[in-house]
């Protein structure tokens, strides 16, 4: 157990701040629904504007975190009801961020589309990168509740954990019908929710909560543990995937891009940026004479590109032309 002295939080302060059920009850469950709701309202509408500051600010308002937290204090602590009450807590209330980001979206005017909206698209993928980013914040939110001294690190905490963007984004791509995207913010809001109870279990126990609570006598610790560690390694499998693809994906654009470089070097050609569309290798380029240089592009990228991997260009012409102007 770690040893603390003087500003560590008692496990009733603890519950005080995690739990709904202690305390002024009426007061805490109506500032949660108000902030959750001003949070997911706010979300969409940064999202749907393509605003980083916005954004922001909701996750600064969001309290989704607060019962996260109290899900890994009630599973190190053996209470099962209250266990239960903030996962309830967190699948309410994740559910009608969802369901506000579906109406908003289908209310509000698409100032950016989803396809180029990078708030939006930033949030539609997760990979282990996210992943221990989310285990270092729910460390740094539990240990910020577990002492008296340094409350003031759960705004950085806000900010740094991504809940209730990801659900907003659940909802305003299932309005638009785009379901894999939905999926992959889903995915992105699971893992920081189980990398969150994770970091929280494991700091809770080490601050000697589980020997201080009596627990309910036929709750089973270890299996609450258990099942936990098991949705975590679910959750980190497809992650791994995605990030090997990815990283393999990233250094392939990277020598496709040289080599095209290389390709075009001479000419009136300037390759401008390389990218996968679905399997395709889409190659853009600029040119002011209508003529590509010469030499076998596809052949020069043998061995640095997938066998098998469609090659294309894309041009944009390098003059302006007046067209004049409209009556």
């Amino acid at each position: 157990m770690v040893t603390v002295r003087g500003r560590r939080r008692t496990l009733e302060e603890l519950g005080e701040e995690l739990f709904f059920d202690v305390g002024d009850v009426g007061t805490k469950r109506w500032r949660f629904a108000i902030l959750l709701l001003l949070a997911a309202v706010i979300a969409t509408a940064g999202l749907l504007a393509d605003s980083t500051a916005t954004v922001i600010g909701a996750m600064i308002v969001a309290p989704l975190g607060v019962p996260i937290i109290g899900t890994a204090l009630g599973i190190v602590t053996g209470q099962p009801g209250r266990l239960l009450a903030s996962a309830a807590t967190v699948a309410l209330g994740g559910s009608a961020v969802v369901v506000i980001g579906w109406l908003l979206a289908a209310i509000l005017p698409d100032l950016v589309p989803i396809g180029s909206n990078s708030q939006i698209s930033s949030r539609t993928s997760a990979n282990l990168i996210d992943l221990v980013a989310a285990i270092a914040t729910g460390f740094a939110g539990a240990y910020g509740l577990a002492r008296k001294d340094i409350s003031d690190v759960m705004p950085g905490v806000a900010i740094a954990i991504s809940l209730v963007p990801p659900l907003a984004v659940v909802g305003i791509t299932a309005q638009a019908n785009d379901l894999d995207s939905a999926f992959g913010a889903f995915q992105l809001f699971a893992s920081n929710m189980l990398a969150m109870i994770v970091a929280g279990s494991i700091l809770f126990t080490a601050y000697g909560y589980a020997r201080e609570a009596l627990g309910s006598p036929g709750f089973r610790k270890n299996l609450a543990y258990t099942i936990v560690a098991v949705a975590m390694i679910l959750i980190a499998v497809p992650l791994t995937v995605t990030t090997i693809d990815t990283v393999q994906g990233n250094t392939t654009l990277v020598e496709a891009r040289s080599i095209a470089g290389d390709w075009a070097e001479g000419s009136n050609t300037t390759v401008v940026r390389t990218a996968f569309l679905g399997s395709e290798l889409v190659i853009l380029v600029q040119d002011v004479d209508d003529v590509l240089p010469s030499g076998d592009l596809v052949a020069d990228l043998a061995g640095a590109v997938p066998s098998g991997t469609p090659v294309a260009i894309d041009r944009v012409t390098g003059q302006k032309l007046e067209l004049g102007t409209v009556p």
